[in-house]
């Protein structure tokens, strides 16, 4: 998994064993090499069809040598599930669209495994989003007896709404809006491209929140639009937080603190406006490990309990969208369709992703088969044990 923040990749290892439960195995990760991120962030503007391919095929490799890492590190694995780079997502224009890269066939070729990838663009053929996609992993693995929020702070923020066991409501998921994009964006700017994050929230703990600026900047229409709905760098991105600096009056450090408030408060107004609520909220992704973030976050949302999600269920944040793509990549290989329709709003439930057989295409086939007899019941959904 490579997500928005474009800082680097993470493999998991996620174990179904023959009744559909799951347990985390591990998690294996590494930065982007500078110029690779260099070129990824670029992407995000006007790219030639030679650049992109050979960005595809350098992110191919870079995927391709963190996957055999990963697998002398943590064991031997029967399949991979690619997420991919994404480089575009616009589910509204006429027709819409997203485009993950990274050559999956590198992945194949390097390991001799299977390969599932290329997990949004059916959603968005069927009328979705693309976007978010974890959140049917989200109750497989933390739906209780009480309703529950599940919050990602990657480079976008993304909630989703679990009802108690009892309660037949469908769960409902959707893009806030910026995670951590605009705090990554402005560090890249105050400091002339030498750093890339604000460290534990430091920068932003040393500054004051503008709150008229603030209150002006969260009149941006993706904050009214109701779900479904989903946003990526084409909308919360470096020209956007270029564009702010270029008339903020104030500090770097007051910048910062009033950048990190609109995500906390843009989060906060989205949870109150569009799900029912809940009486705690788990905290995944690079937000979860900013303490000022967190803090300013319960600040906004006080009537919630905001927990650390790795903390509480022993999943580490890095690892988690990287589990959800591999539970995905499973339900691709067994033909399960999901409903997407309170979600990413697509029309009909879909099987998501494209498989690209491997060496061991054949004997993978043979265990699917197996798995394929267990009964409806068995294959219904479980906890998630944890390591």
């Amino acid at each position: 998994m490579s997500g928005t923040s474009a800082d680097g990749v993470d493999a998991a290892v996620l174990d179904f064993d023959v009744a559909g439960c799951a347990g985390y195995q591990g998690v294996f990760g590494c930065a982007f090499d500078p110029a690779l991120r260099a070129e990824v962030l670029a992407a995000n503007g006007p790219l030639s069809v030679e650049a992109m391919a050979r960005l595809d095929r350098r992110l191919g490799a870079c995927y391709a040598q963190l996957a055999s890492a990963a697998i002398a590190h943590l064991g031997p694995v029967d399949f991979i599930a690619l997420h991919g780079q994404t480089i575009r997502h616009q589910p509204h224009v006429t027709p819409g669209f997203t485009l993950q890269i990274g050559a999956a066939a590198d992945i194949a070729v390097a390991t001799g495994l299977t390969v599932v990838h290329d997990f949004r663009r059916a959603d968005v053929a069927a009328g979705g989003e693309g976007a978010p996609l974890v959140p049917p992993f989200h109750q497989f693995c933390f739906q209780g007896k009480q309703p529950r929020l599940v919050l990602n702070l990657g480079g976008m923020a993304n909630v989703t709404w679990l009802p108690g066991m009892d309660d037949p409501s469908p769960l409902l998921a959707f893009d806030c809006g910026p995670g951590n994009v605009l705090m990554d964006a402005a560090v890249y700017l105050c400091s002339d491209g030498r750093s890339t994050c604000d460290l534990d929230g430091q920068m932003a703990a040393d500054g004051l929140c503008d709150a008229v600026w603030l209150a002006d900047r969260l009149t941006h229409r993706f904050f009214r639009q109701p779900p479904p709905k989903s946003t990526g760098r084409e909308v919360f991105g470096l020209p956007l937080v270029t564009q702010w600096w270029s008339s903020w009056r104030g500090t770097a450090a007051d910048f910062l603190a009033t950048l990190t408030a609109l995500t906390a408060v843009s989060v906060a107004r989205a949870i109150r406006t569009w799900t029912p609520g809940a009486a705690e909220m788990l905290v995944f992704g690079g937000g979860a490990e900013n303490p000022t973030l967190m803090r300013v976050l319960q600040g906004a949302l006080a009537e919630t309990r905001i927990l650390h999600g790795g903390q509480y269920s022993g999943i580490p944040s890095q690892a988690l969208e990287a589990l959800a793509f591999a539970w995905l990549g499973g339900q691709c290989l067994l033909g399960q369709r999901l409903p997407w329709a309170h979600v990413t709003g697509a029309q009909r439930p879909m099987t998501l992703g494209n498989i690209l057989p491997g060496d061991n295409w054949p004997d993978l086939l043979v265990h699917l088969s197996k798995r394929m007899e267990i009964t409806a019941k068995e294959r219904s959904y479980g906890a998630l044990p944890t390591a």
